[in-house]
């Protein structure tokens, strides 16, 4: 998947939304930038406008106020910008670092309260390491926290760089079996496995999320599987993520289809057995993270 992007010959990329307020995203309240772009599919994903690295429009009919119409039929043709309920929206924008760090620095003072800080999410943020490496630099250097929410399926072009730039790994484990993790996602246990053992031999802080999904990551099997390899990686926190159905309109704006439409969502209660089986581990568990 190439999605290397360059604004006046420095690395960018492309964006879908800076998110303020956050408070899942890594710890206190942080601003979390959304890299748009994945070479993997999860058919769980609530981020469906982040796996295509080129802008899109996505269309919600509800918002739509029939302002253009032709013969009397609805057609639609207003330009995005044009748009003036919102139902047409542009997903996506090239971005350059000093820019993209001037608007995330305006929080700063929830930042220092809080003890929160800037967190890059996607798509997967990997697939534009020029770019991060630039853009967590450039946060360090405004004295800003960091964090990244990967699924480190990506090798690593500069494990040492990035560590050095980023304070916090928030890394997925999802299929433990690799054969069927392949097969449905996309995503090699392995290449993460490699990139944290590189993260942590170089002092980088990584905690792990395992998002709970019904008929794939939520058999027991599963679960204590990817509890095993956590432990033996060295990692004490954990981060279990029930399912929830926040992302279903996004596929309906996106004209995409949706595996899981209509599934329940998974309440705390429903997780109870994952928590208290991580808690046996000796895992600091946190249900939705902080």
């Amino acid at each position: 998947m190439n999605c290397r992007r360059e604004l006046d010959g420095a690395p960018a990329a492309v964006v879908t939304n800076v998110q303020r307020f956050s408070l899942h995203d890594g710890g206190g309240i942080r601003t979390v930038v959304f890299l748009k772009g994945c070479p993997f599919r999860c058919p769980w994903c609530c981020n469906p406008e982040n796996l295509s690295c080129e802008p899109e429009v996505s269309y919600k009919e509800r918002l739509c106020i029939r302002c253009s119409m032709r013969a009397g039929e609805h057609v639609c043709p207003v330009a995005p910008e044009e748009c003036p309920t919102g139902a047409k929206e542009l997903l996506g924008k090239v971005r350059g670092v000093s820019e993209l760090v001037d608007e995330v620095e305006r929080d700063r003072t929830f930042y220092e309260e809080s003890g929160g800080g800037v967190t890059v999410s996607g798509g997967e943020c990997l697939i534009y390491q020029d770019f991060l490496h630039a853009f967590l630099e450039a946060c360090h250097e405004r004295g800003l926290n960091t964090a990244l929410e990967s699924t480190l399926g990506i090798p690593l072009k500069d494990a040492p760089r990035l560590v050095a730039a980023c304070d916090s790994f928030l890394v997925d484990y999802k299929m433990a079996d690799r054969e069927r993790s392949l097969e449905v996602t996309g995503i090699d246990p392995r290449v993460r496995d490699a990139n944290v053992r590189a993260i942590l031999t170089l002092g980088g802080r990584v905690v792990a999320r395992m998002p709970i999904i019904p008929g794939f990551t939520d058999d027991l099997d599963c679960v204590a599987s990817n509890v095993a390899t956590i432990k033996r990686q060295g990692i004490d926190r954990v981060d279990v993520l029930p399912f929830h159905q926040l992302g279903e309109g996004k596929y309906d704006a996106l004209e995409m289809p949706y595996a899981l439409r209509g599934m329940r969502q998974l309440s705390e209660s429903d997780v109870k057995t994952v928590v208290d089986l991580c808690g046996r581990a000796g895992l600091k568990t946190i249900i939705h993270g902080e």
